[in-house]
């Protein structure tokens, strides 16, 4: 920041004036407030406004006030602000007396950062707690620093009048708290009361109204005890909740929401009620009290404390068993939720409250709740009180709704550390809207893949990786994605020139971007999930390795790839330089959802006679491995792939004996789940012409299996292959950075172990706030389309 010299003017007692304009995130979290706060203490005049550039303030007195002023700014920015630039400009002062807060006339580009919703704080959880304060037990209580922000934002810049909150006024006593510089909630947008802001009500399934306010809560606890399901509506749309600690009503919400094994969120009142559950460490209980308020991905505590014996044990358990159902479980554990939560798997994830009528709910329960995105499994978050009561019929038994309007749905975060750092699962509630550090650039949409979709775009001023929307393989996620594309291009206020989209012409965002009418081109998927993390680690100019691992991906050979290692070249051109040996993916995309397939593939391209063939047969006896085989022989309905996502669920199958898996990355998560950190050894993963050759490994894998070695040892056997792989490759690139992208890489075991084997670890770029995963993928897809765009500038100038 430059600072106005006072000693410039003929009479240093004289009066001057500055015009302090601050970019990055400054709306939404009180600093309006907290600038009048530090001009008046410095009785110095002027006003402050929020702009769609930001922040400007205009400040005018004595010299050296105003030099005060300006050193004390940066520090007096509350919690979670971020001024990513102070630009300082001499004015001629005005005869304006006192400071105020002004508003902006709001034309132009949004080049501020859109505020994201922030989880309830400290201090308004001790108000709805005390008797005394006129904000006690109302549950939708907020105040300047903390509430929704983006769910409820209808314009920029940021003012109460642009959001949900309008057409709530003010009460005389939040009137009074609005407009007084010493008051906590002075100019807070969303400053309500149980008088005059949005109110609480249960519902049953006719839609009556059974209580309100504090009974409502109460009574809705009751039920939940009972062992009912009741809808509540959130910040950003409804989540499904339920008794944690009942195996009878997490399978009835299993079998109500077709999601039989799939894990799901659980809400705990706080930290310490947290750790009566998971095992927790420094950076996992910074991540999991985060303003942002996501779900974090923690170690059960059952599994963390057993012994090598009883794991094995498990181990056993989930090795017999013949498809991946739903059970209510018998596993001996120190915490009381139900293993249900999380069927065969030492993970769980573990949630605060995000809202006064979260943690006004768990007080009531006493107990850790299930909290799961309310939705048909397949279809988008329900947000809207008459939608969902009708669409959530057959799920719920009640519902805890709220009349604050939700201008956008948004579901919540995901998030896990790894290897100290924290990475993204799922953008959503709190994380974003996320900032790319991109230079300027025309506008344009990327649009993302068809698992897990994300768009993100720029404004010609600004560079946003948007919210998570979820698979497009029904029409109401489909209008639902494209109702977000035309709500984002309104808020931040553009039109598109051009688009970027995936290669494959099959999914539903390749079309959607084609008919969009603006200049579309696709971009290869592999390309763009390393340009995500290129873009990450500030390394959008340099040359970095890219591994790129998941599910799937359309090559530009028109196979399908998904162990990929690319050199990529400034993020503008990428060359592919080794890669997973080709497997044949039995049943085209029949072999995702029934991994047995994959696994009678590896195994037949493995050995070179048929002498595993019997034991095969016994292991699936209920497949027909013998037809399958010869549907390979005569090459029908098989896809060629690189993909070491695939090769996860076939390594699984052969050691879980596993038929069917009912959600994507579950054979992957339970091989993770069973691993044993003290297994020192590995298996043959030889790197020969560019190819990491996984035949061998599979032999021996089946070996072992067939001997009863414990698949906690095969697992772990089986990861630190993988891990050497990467090293193996990454050797012959010795002074490029490392980056790893893709699904695979949520993995947690899987990158510890490619860490602990570098002797280099500065050069690993590990996934962070950008997910790994395909939620991330229109990040790298618009990082390549502005630095193509840039390349093009230089050349022609």
């Amino acid at each position: 920041m430059r600072f106005l010299n006072p000693t410039s003017t003929e009479n240093p007692a004289s009066p001057v004036a500055a015009r302090i304009s601050l970019s990055g995130c400054v709306q939404g979290l009180g600093v309006r407030p907290a600038v009048v706060r530090l001009a008046t203490s410095l009785d110095l005049s002027g006003s402050v406004r929020n702009t769609l550039a930001g922040l400007e303030i205009e400040v005018a007195g004595a010299p050296h006030q105003i030099t005060t002023f300006q050193k004390r700014l940066p520090t007096s920015l509350p919690d979670g602000a971020a001024a990513r630039q102070i630009e300082v400009v001499a004015i001629a002062p005005s005869h304006q007396s006192g400071f105020v807060i002004e508003r902006d006339d709001a034309t132009g580009p949004l080049v501020t950062q859109v505020p994201r919703d922030v989880a309830v704080c400290n201090d308004c959880l001790a108000e709805v707690h005390d008797p005394g304060d006129r904000r006690h037990l109302y549950a939708l209580t907020t105040c300047s620093t903390c509430g929704p922000r983006f769910s409820l934002i209808e314009r920029m810049p940021f003012e109460r009048s642009d959001t949900t909150m309008g057409p709530f006024t003010l009460c005389v006593d939040c009137q009074a708290d609005d407009t007084s510089s010493t008051d906590r909630r002075f100019h807070a947008q969303t400053v309500a009361c149980k008088e005059c802001g949005p109110q609480v009500w249960l519902a049953d399934v006719a839609g009556q109204r059974l209580e309100t306010g504090l009974a409502a809560v109460q009574s809705a606890a009751r039920w939940l005890l009972a062992g009912k399901i009741v809808a509540l509506r959130g910040v950003g749309g409804y989540q499904l909740l339920c008794d944690a600690t009942s195996p009878r009503a997490v399978d009835r919400l299993r079998e109500r929401k077709a999601r039989p094994a799939k894990p799901f969120a659980v809400l705990v009142a706080s930290l310490e009620a947290a750790r009566h559950h998971a095992v927790i460490n420094a950076r996992e209980a910074a991540a999991l009290t985060d303003r942002s308020n996501p779900i974090v991905l923690l170690q059960t505590l059952s599994l963390n404390s057993e012994t090598r014996s009883s794991r094995r044990r498990q181990a056993a358990e989930i090795h017999a068993l013949a498809s991946v159902a739903t059970s209510s479980g018998t596993e001996p554990r120190s915490s009381d939720i139900a293993a249900s939560v999380h069927p065969h798997l030492n993970k769980l994830g573990l949630m605060l409250p995000s809202t006064p009528l979260h943690a006004m709910l768990c007080e009531e329960m006493g107990k850790p709740i299930v909290c799961t995105s309310a939705n048909r499994e397949g279809e988008p978050l329900e947000y809207d009180v008459r939608a969902a009561h009708a669409n959530l019929t057959g799920i719920a038994d009640l519902w805890l709704h709220h009349d604050r309007p939700i201008a956008r749905p948004i579901d919540d975060s995901v998030v896990q550390v790894v290897a100290g750092r924290c990475m993204t699962l799922r953008l959503g509630r709190g994380m974003a809207p996320l900032p790319l550090a991109l230079p300027a650039a025309k506008p344009r949409v990327a649009f993302g893949g068809h698992m897990k979709s994300a768009i993100a775009w720029h404004n010609g001023s600004q560079a946003v990786l948007g919210p998570h929307i979820g698979d497009l393989d029904t029409v109401a996620t489909r209008e639902r994605f494209a109702a977000h594309v035309a709500d984002m291009q309104s808020l931040y206020r553009f039109k598109p020139e051009s688009g970027v989209h995936d290669l494959h012409p099959d999914y539903f965002t390749t079309r959607y971007g084609n008919d969009c009418g603006a200049m579309n081109s696709g971009l290869q998927h592999h390309f763009a999930h390393v340009a995500a993390g290129m873009l990450e680690h500030d390394l959008l100019n340099r040359e970095v390795l890219g591994v790129s691992w998941d599910g799937t991906g359309l090559g530009d050979d028109g196979t399908m790839w998904g162990g990929e290692f690319l050199v990529v070249e400034g993020a503008t051109q990428f060359q592919r330089v080794a890669h997973l040996r080709a497997f044949s993916c039995l049943g085209g995309e029949a072999a995702i959802r029934q991994p047995w397939r994959l696994a009678v593939s590896l195994l037949s391209q493995s050995f070179s006679n048929k002498q595993w063939l019997q034991d095969a047969v016994s292991v699936w006896e209920d497949q027909p491995v013998a037809s399958l085989l010869q549907m390979q022989s005569a090459r029908i309905n098989s896809i060629s792939s690189t993909s070491v996502g695939r090769l996860f669920d076939g390594v699984a199958a052969i050691i879980f004996g596993l038929d069917l898996i009912s959600y994507e990355g579950q054979a992957a998560m339970m091989l993770e789940s069973v691993a044993s950190s003290k297994e020192p050894a590995s298996y043959p993963l030889p790197f020969n012409e560019g190819r990491l050759d996984w035949r061998a490994m599979i032999r021996k894998i089946w070996q072992e299996r067939l001997a009863g070695v414990s698949p906690a040892v095969i697992s772990t056997r089986f990861h630190r292959a993988l891990a050497s792989g990467i090293v193996a490759v990454a050797a012959q690139y010795p002074e490029l950075p490392i980056v790893l992208a893709g699904g695979v890489f949520q993995n947690k075991l899987l990158v510890e172990l490619v860490v602990e084997m570098l002797d280099d670890r500065d050069r690993l770029k590990a996934p962070g706030r950008i997910p790994p995963n395909d939620g991330g993928l229109a990040a790298g897809q618009l990082a390549i389309a502005v630095m193509r765009e840039r390349t093009r500038y230089h050349e022609v100038q």
